[in-house]
C-alpha cells in the first residue's frame, strides 16, 4: 500500500506539472502575461512565431477570454515585414463560448472574425478550445491606432486598456521591422 500511495504522489506531481504547462498553444514557461511579446523558433518546422498575449477585461473589470496576435515567418530571422497575422481567442475556463471574435474601433468600424454560421463550434486545441482568424497587417495598424477598442471574444464583451493598445503598437512595430 505504501508503494501505491507513493506512486500516486509522483503521478499527482507529474500531472500537476503537465497541467501547469498546458494553457495556450505556444506555452513557454513561465506563462506569458498581459502585454508580453515573445518570439520562439520551432526548429522541426523551421519557422518562428512573434506573438503578443493580451488578457482583456470587460468594462466592469471582469476577465474576458485570453487573446493572442501571432506573426509567423520562415526560419530564425525575419526577412520581410508581416502581411497578415493570426488572432486567436482561447476559451480556457469560460462556459458556453461562441465562435465569435470582433473588434469595434472608436465606435465606428467593426472588424469581424466570427464564424460565418451561428452554431459553428470552436476549434479544438490541446489545452484550450479557441477561435482563430487572419487579419491583414493594414487592419492591425487601424486597431493599433484606435483610441478605443471594444469587442466580443467568444461571446464575452471586452475593452482593451491603454497599456494593451500600446502593447499592440509595440508588437506591430516588431512585426514590421526586419531583424
Amino acid at each position: 500500500m505504501g508503494r501505491v500511495r507513493q506512486a500516486g504522489r509522483v503521478g499527482l506531481v507529474g500531472f500537476t506539472l503537465m497541467l501547469s504547462a498546458a494553457p495556450g498553444a505556444r506555452q513557454l514557461l513561465p506563462p506569458p502575461g498581459d502585454g508580453d511579446i515573445r518570439t520562439v523558433y520551432w526548429e522541426l518546422q523551421n519557422v518562428s512565431d512573434l506573438w503578443l498575449t493580451l488578457e482583456p477585461r470587460t468594462v466592469k473589470g471582469e476577465r474576458a477570454p485570453l487573446m493572442t496576435f501571432t506573426y509567423r515567418f520562415p526560419g530564425k530571422r525575419q526577412n520581410e515585414a508581416a502581411r497578415d497575422v493570426e488572432v486567436q481567442a482561447f476559451s480556457e475556463r469560460f462556459w458556453a463560448p461562441r465562435a465569435e471574435l470582433w473588434f469595434e474601433l472608436d465606435g465606428a468600424e467593426r472588424i469581424d472574425l466570427s464564424a460565418p454560421a451561428h452554431n459553428t463550434p470552436l476549434l479544438e486545441g490541446g489545452a484550450s478550445d479557441y477561435w482563430s482568424g487572419r487579419v491583414p497587417i493594414g487592419v492591425m495598424r487601424r486597431i493599433a491606432s484606435a483610441h478605443q477598442v471594444r469587442g466580443s471574444s467568444l461571446g464575452f464583451p471586452f475593452e482593451l486598456s491603454a497599456p494593451q493598445r500600446q502593447a499592440i503598437r509595440t508588437w506591430l512595430e516588431r512585426t514590421e521591422s526586419r531583424r
